[in-house]
């Protein structure tokens, strides 16, 4: 009987959905919505974490300890030397480099360079272990991995070109492994002495495995602990060079924002929707109901019907959703070759797929057990007859409306008046109040247009704002919503990217900049000699010359840039804004005294005179801040440091760029080919480029990142809307028979079409009025949120753009869902319309 009673409800609630197909369309169309842009938005997050993870070392076998250097030159032997006394247990060490295989046609591949000891094979897994040692490698003889060689058609025997800090070595392959290795693949693994030679690392060490051998691991890690002297940091093996994921916070934590707000819209538009679905169809449930069907029933029939929208709705939304997910995720390449890494990132689908299922479920969940259960409050016979649906009066309002308001003051004045780091609370109130006061406002613009004397269409207008307040609410809150979190989304882009650019123009003065590599492709280990200095300061047209150094140090639990000017022609070359400190700070700094930027300062919560702890290849050294420059072009900000001081950090003289200077006469074209000359034999990937082209790559760079957080915000606004629109076509459906009683008692169709164009209008502008300036408020909430992190406070910037077309879009999205659904014409007899209920 309980499976009849079930098929019956199934039955009816099919028959619902047919004779009105624009409700069944709208959950669809809201379900693929909201599934792609979850699925979206979680491909690129994970597409980025994926990218900062590092270069996953799959090889190395159970059992082993690693240790890799804090600063960016290494370890130095007596601190290798001192974890072998102090564990007492066998070790092996690695150099790790990034470098470039250059083809025979030009063309150029990242890849990972691991400088390895002989004894490697015995901290490998065995099949590893039997290849290596059956075939050792010779002095000028590499191993590559199978992933990577099979698919370019690279073998045993072939010869490979990678370009070193002096010159192209060419290497032969002795062995093809099996597999990975590591870095997916695109890896090299070379005699130690053969990469340091290469790549000008003397002798030094990236990195350190320790054969546990049996012992307790907590043990082991302690003793290397206090080897290392902070000179390195002890994790697991899989942990190697997963260290630039703490690099790029602020993309990092903008991309965490941006995916809590875009899931949160869409689960709000699934929720909203899905329930609305359910609240079409109450009266063929409610007639159920009368017959005997009983809440489980409703529960089960109801179910069975909803689950395949789920299911096609998820299948539809999930694959369009890494379509476009992988498109937008581009840019974590982007980030790849920022963090000077070369490693290879991926395009994780099943996190996303699996996170996008999980929100459906819930929103499912939610909107079906919450609609069932509403309706079945109401009295059967009521629900049939439509009488269960009254207005909202005003005392119906007056509560949340009060409660919204308030909220919305409280997140204004901790936005507006609070101090920083606090500002980012105040979104939770801005959103809440928001929300709510979304969801009466239709409620409020029907009761201020019953105030006066109000005409036909105003009075008819104002009772269907206040009789179908769900369905209404259900629309401003989606808008509202999608523009607040849109809004606030661009906005936070704009602002970064407007600062950023800003910045990059304080310290490139220069004319002329000679680089190693194309900028933001440009490996760590891709830079030019020092002694290149004279022939460029010799190059006819050249009027000053200073090098740029540039690394990463991981500086407490974070990754931060280190930077270095050559002491000449500083005047010339450099322009740096000292907010805290000597002006001339570049020719004060030393072995003992350095300076951060701006937003480092605020992240860590510093300034000048105090004192902090910087890696060295030794252990490490107290220095202290003699000065605070204005920058905000590092991620998390940067230290600068003196050239000796970097030159003992880095272990090499080797520098990333040199500012050039020219002469007033001299012509900035030749000057620049004369540059180029001098460094491409040696470095065919080197560049030359002038001033504006330095300045607008970097802002190209920023935009790239930033561009994709952009997208996200007209994407889920779009969606939104057109999610909003096609809801609002399917509830005009269901005014079919009310339209039609309306053009029986003799109202023209010109009549119904403009009393429904004033609703939707209105709900539009109250909804744009409500959510431009919270969204405009959200920006600073979470700008001031990203600073905790980055330091970064840019000056809030706001979309234009996006703010002006908001109310335009939702306005046309709504009238072309009154032109599709066409209510003006009674087409359909009446007594078709009550035969179908």
């Amino acid at each position: 009987m309980a499976f009849d009673a079930s098929r019956l409800v199934s039955r009816s609630l099919v028959r619902s959905w047919y004779f009105r197909p624009a409700r069944l369309g709208a959950a669809v169309a809201a379900g693929i919505a909201g599934v792609l842009l979850t699925t979206a938005v979680l491909v690129v997050y994970f597409a980025v974490q994926d990218a900062l993870r590092g270069a996953p070392i799959t090889a190395v076998r159970d059992g082993i300890v690693a240790v890799e250097a804090r600063a960016p030159g290494g370890m130095a032997p007596s601190v290798v030397e001192e974890v072998e006394k102090r564990t007492g247990l066998p070790t092996t060490t690695m150099l790790v480099v990034s470098a470039s295989r250059i083809a025979d046609d030009g063309a150029t591949t990242p890849m990972l360079v691991f400088g390895v000891d002989r004894s490697l094979s015995d901290f490998v897994g065995d099949d590893l272990a039997k290849r290596t040692r059956d075939r050792p490698l010779g002095p000028d003889e590499v191993y590559l991995a199978a992933a990577w060689a099979q698919p370019r058609g690279i073998k045993a025997g072939d010869t490979i070109r990678v370009g070193g800090t002096t010159d192209v070595r060419s290497w032969k392959v002795a062995a093809v492994l099996p597999g990975e290795v590591a870095n997916r693949g695109s890896m090299i693994i070379a005699p130690r002495p053969a990469v340091a030679k290469a790549f000008g690392r003397s002798t030094f060490t990236d990195a350190i495995l320790i054969d546990q051998d049996g012992r307790d691991r907590a043990r082991v890690v302690a003793d290397a602990t206090k080897a290392v002297d902070g000179a390195g940091t002890v994790k697991a093996p899989q942990d190697l060079l997963s260290g630039y994921r703490k690099s790029f916070q602020t993309f990092l934590t903008i991309l965490s924002m941006f995916a809590v707000i875009a899931v949160l819209t869409a689960g709000v538009v699934l929720f909203l929707t899905w329930r609305l679905a359910l609240d079409d169809a109450r009266p063929a449930l409610a007639r159920m109901r009368l017959t005997g069907v009983r809440t489980r029933h409703l529960m089960l029939g109801s179910a069975a019907v909803m689950l395949p929208i789920l299911l096609v709705s998820y299948a539809i939304g999930v694959v369009l959703g890494v379509l476009v997910g992988s498109r937008l995720g581009s840019f974590a390449q982007q980030i790849t070759d920022l963090s000077q890494q070369a490693v290879t990132p991926g395009t994780p689908w099943q996190m996303p797929a699996l996170g996008a299922l999980l929100a459906a479920v819930l929103m499912f969940v939610a909107a079906w057990v919450s609609g069932v259960r509403r309706f079945t409050r109401v009295q059967a016979i009521e629900a049939v007859s439509g009488r269960g649906e009254i207005a909202v009066l005003p005392g119906g309002t007056r509560k949340p409306a009060l409660i919204g308001a308030g909220l919305l003051a409280v997140g204004v004045v901790v936005v507006l008046a609070g101090p920083d780091m606090a500002r980012a609370v105040g979104l939770v109130p801005l959103l809440a109040g928001a929300t709510l006061l979304s969801v009466v406002l239709p409620v409020l613009i029907g009761l201020v247009l019953r105030k006066g004397d109000p005409g036909p269409v105003r009075l008819v207008v104002s009772r269907q704002l206040q009789l179908g307040w769900r369905r209404n609410a259900a629309l401003c809150m989606t808008f509202t919503v999608s523009v607040v979190s849109a809004v606030a989304m661009a906005g936070v882009a704009i602002s970064i990217k407007s600062e950023v650019a800003a910045s990059v123009e304080r310290w490139t003065p220069g004319d002329l900049f000679v680089q190693a590599a194309p900028l933001g492709t440009n490996l760590r280990n891709e830079t030019l000699p020092k002694e290149l200095e004279q022939k460029v300061r010799a190059t006819e047209g050249v009027e000053a010359v200073t090098t740029f150094s540039f690394t990463y140090a991981e500086l407490g639990e974070r990754r931060v840039q280190v930077w270095s000017w050559g002491r000449s022609d500083l005047d010339r070359l450099s322009r740096l804004t000292v907010t805290q400190g000597p002006a001339d700070v570049l020719n004060q700094l030393d072995d003992d005294n350095i300076a951060v930027s701006v937003n480092y300062a605020d992240a860590q919560n510093v300034s000048a005179g105090d004192t902090m702890e910087l890696p060295l290849p030794t252990g490490h050294r107290e220095v202290r801040i003699k000065a605070v420059v204005d920058d905000s072009a590092s991620d998390g900000g940067m230290v600068v440091v003196s050239p000796e001081l970097y030159a003992e950090m880095s272990g090499s003289t080797q520098v990333y760029a040199f500012f050039v200077g020219i002469g007033d006469s001299a012509d900035p074209g030749q000057v620049r080919d004369r540059l180029a000359a001098i460094a491409e034999p040696s470095h065919p990937r080197s560049r030359v480029v002038n001033q504006q082209t330095l300045r607008d790559t970097v802002g190209n760079i920023t935009a790239r990142l930033v561009s994709a957080f952009e997208v996200f915000a007209w994407v889920m606004f779009v969606l939104a809307v057109l999610i909003g629109a096609a809801t609002l076509a399917s509830g005009l459906v269901e005014r079919q028979r009310g339209n039609a009683l309306l053009r029986l008692s003799g109202t023209s169709a010109k009549s119904v079409r403009t009393q429904l164009t004033v609703e939707v209008v209105l709900i539009a502008a109250g909804s744009a009025a409500l959510s431009l300036p919270v969204g405009w408020l959200a920006i600073v909430a979470l700008l001031d949120a990203q600073a905790v992190q980055s330091g970064i406070r840019p000056p809030v910037e706001i979309p234009v753009l996006l703010s002006a077309v908001s109310l335009p879009l939702v306005i046309a999205c709504m009238l072309l869902a009154l032109r599709i659904a066409n209510p003006g014409k009674a087409n359909t007899p009446l007594r078709e319309l009550l035969a179908q209920d």
